[in-house]
């Protein structure tokens, strides 16, 4: 609770829960800022130190946002917090979509294996059709 501004516990005790959430995530926004700080430190060592290729070496990342993406960081903290979703940013999308479709393809694999998804219906419906 100290992290979250708190040195008392009847300051803690009248609290209220949005209150709660609302300090919590100006705490996560306020590390983002921190790791932000490190990241550009480490970018810039990056710079100087991190090449591909041994004939003509080029850096590794061509851009900051390649390293550190802050604007995605801070939509996922924000999402947390958020009644509603602000938006998901491009490879969230990404990540989620495969997500979702590893999700399906346990399912069918568990369906199946049930003897509940007949992998010949195909041919039969086709058969039928013709």
């Amino acid at each position: 609770m100290a992290y979250l501004g708190f040195h008392s516990i009847d300051a803690i005790g009248k609290m209220t829960l949005s209150e709660y959430y609302l300090r919590l995530e100006a705490y996560q926004l306020s590390e983002l800022n921190d790791r932000e700080k490190i990241a550009i430190q480490a970018w810039f060592n990056q710079t100087v130190q991190a090449t591909t290729g041994k004939k003509n070496p080029k850096p590794k990342y061509r851009k900051f946002n390649q390293f550190f993406d802050r604007k995605e960081q801070e939509l996922a903290i924000r999402n947390t917090f958020a009644d509603d979703t602000l938006g998901i940013s491009e490879k969230a999308k990404r990540h989620t979509s495969a997500e979702i479709f590893m999700r399906r393809v346990e399912q069918f694999k568990k369906l199946k294996a049930a003897g509940r998804i007949d992998p010949n219906a195909w041919k039969r419906a086709k058969k039928e059709g013709d």
